[in-house]
């Protein structure tokens, strides 16, 4: 037998040998960043593909025999268009809709088109950290914005690029997830949305607003996007059906001007997103959208109760605090300054309960900021697992001596 190949001098240079993240659960899992599978509508789907044989068989087997178009499904970006206009309140035609390999794939395409290695790019100082990873991975220095429970501070953001620029760090685009932020659950009202495009303007800063949550909301109705406040082409937009319907059907969408369309798509490797997915969503959606939110949201409100009671229960007389979000997965958990979450995160996983650190979510990567912070996501588990792992969890904090 001849001896093992080594490959340590053919490695590209950008390769990086990490190990296979193989997600594990918890018994109370507040660590996932997905709803139940009970919310899942699979019945619905299969439904919706056999539908679509039933009805057209031929064209659908067709389809199905070529690679998907470069912008995904037509019957889907056309549902898509309709459902931005009345739902987001903005008119966008489907040649101007990609859709993608979840909203994951829809962010890194436009990261790619848009940053140079060493750009700057601003976020909210706590902010989803796939996306952070991808802003790594293709060179962006990450910036933190200052924010506060209703999300970004106008004022604070124009000072804040006017000191950078001064210095000579012209920020080159603004990520930020407007609804039911990820992970402070926190959800921009339109007055800051008007003041943050002002600002855009301004500083001739494109804003990628990321509005993979806006489908799940329990109280009230979402704020306006901030594409419906804008049509100069300074906002790019990205969501996803992924939340609302199955995180495993991996379909999502961003939007934008024709030449930021076709500069990401540059970085498409293949043809467009799994056509099976497409025809399952289109086909369910057209049909049930509406009923399917109303079955889900309710219970992703009781779901956040349980999970907010036991808070108030168990965590109160640890000086804690916690949002109040309208809708999303997530409540975001300041214990008091000085409390170390991040360290004992793995231990507390061992015995019972998964949180995701703050430190996971620092814009800046600082590890300065983020140990007494944590997200508690309430869309995964029961109702009474939410309301006794809170339990648990101010249990554990008592054991490892975080809090009295």
């Amino acid at each position: 037998m001849s001896n093992k190949f080594n490959y340590d001098a053919i490695f590209s240079k950008k390769s990086s040998d990490n190990p296979i993240n193989i997600v594990s659960h918890a018994k109370y899992d507040f660590a996932v960043a997905y709803p139940a599978p009970e919310t899942l509508p699979m019945d619905g789907l299969i439904q919706s593909l056999a539908t679509a044989m039933d009805t057209n068989s031929e064209k659908v087997s067709n389809e199905m025999a070529y690679y998907p178009h470069i912008l995904g499904s037509v019957e889907l970006r056309e549902f898509t268009s309709q459902k931005l206009r009345d739902e987001r309140g903005f008119i966008v035609d489907k040649d101007q809709i990609v859709l993608t390999n979840g909203s994951g794939e829809a962010i890194g395409l436009v990261i790619q088109a848009l940053t140079n290695p060493g750009d700057i790019v601003l976020a909210e100082e706590f902010v989803y950290m796939g996306t952070l990873n991808q802003f790594r991975k293709f060179g962006a220095e990450v910036v933190g914005i200052k924010i506060d429970d209703k999300g970004i501070i106008p004022d604070l953001l124009d000072k804040q690029i006017s000191d950078m620029i001064t210095s000579g760090r012209k920020p080159k685009y603004l990520y930020t997830i407007p609804e039911h932020q990820n992970p402070t659950g926190s959800s921009l009202p339109k007055s800051r949305r008007e003041e943050i495009l002002n600002i855009a303007h301004k500083y001739d800063l494109p804003i990628l607003e990321d509005d993979c949550y806006v489908d799940l909301r329990y109280e009230s109705v979402p704020e306006p996007a901030f594409r419906a406040l804008d049509d100069s082409g300074i906002v790019i937009y990205v969501a996803s059906f992924s939340k609302l319907l199955a995180p495993g059907l991996r379909l999502g969408y961003f939007t934008g001007p024709d030449e930021l369309i076709r500069r990401s798509l540059d970085f498409r490797v293949g043809s467009g997103p799994n056509q099976f997915a497409a025809i399952a969503i289109d086909g369910y959606l057209r049909n049930n959208q509406e009923s399917h939110k109303n079955n889900f949201n309710p219970l992703l409100k009781e779901k956040y109760q349980y999970m907010n009671k036991s808070l108030v229960e168990n965590f109160s007389d640890f000086g804690a605090e916690w949002s109040n979000p309208e809708g999303g997965c997530y409540i975001w958990l300041k214990m008091p300054e000085g409390c170390d979450i991040s360290s004992i995160r793995d231990k507390v996983f061992s015995d019972g309960v998964g949180y995701i650190a703050g430190t996971n979510f620092e814009a800046d990567a600082s590890g300065r900021i983020g140990h007494n912070y944590a997200r508690l996501c309430f869309a995964f588990e029961s109702p009474e697992k939410n309301r006794d792992g809170i339990k648990l969890l101010a249990d554990l904090f008592k054991k490892y001596r975080v809090a009295n």
